[in-house]
């Protein structure tokens, strides 16, 4: 009985160092996830401090483009004009004496004397928008 009384404690002293053994990997594996949270924790500190610096720098920049704005476009609002009447008819004219020489030619544009003048982005009327599907 002594020999299966020493085999049963060498065996739970095996047990024992088992136990133990696993029980430094798992605070060594806990430990090593609690480094790694801190590191991912100042990374994340760091991407809102970036994020925070990159707002104040969209505000900055859309205060001056409001500043530059305010600057810039009462000249280009005050330049709206459209073209006068007179020059429009005298444009239709020359179109009118010069349609035959262009069909020839292989232009065949038409015209609508009823179409509305286009508005280019400085907000000048340039012209008329043609439709020439048929």
């Amino acid at each position: 009985m002594v020999s299966i009384t020493a085999t049963n404690s060498t065996t739970q002293s095996l047990q024992v160092m088992l136990g133990r053994a696993r029980l430094e990997q798992a605070r060594r594996e806990a430990d090593q996830a609690e480094a790694n949270a801190k590191d991912l924790r100042a990374q994340a500190d760091q991407a809102e401090q970036e994020a925070q610096s990159s707002q104040e720098n969209v505000r900055r920049i859309a205060s001056r483009n409001k500043q530059n704005e305010a600057t810039y476009s009462i000249p280009r609002d005050s330049s709206r004009a459209e073209v006068p009447l007179k020059v429009q008819k005298l444009i239709e004219q020359m179109y009118s004496a010069t349609v035959e020489k262009r069909t020839l030619a292989g232009n065949p544009l038409k015209t609508n004397v009823h179409a509305a003048p286009v508005v280019n982005i400085q907000g000048q009327a340039t012209g008329r928008i043609v439709n020439i599907s048929a």
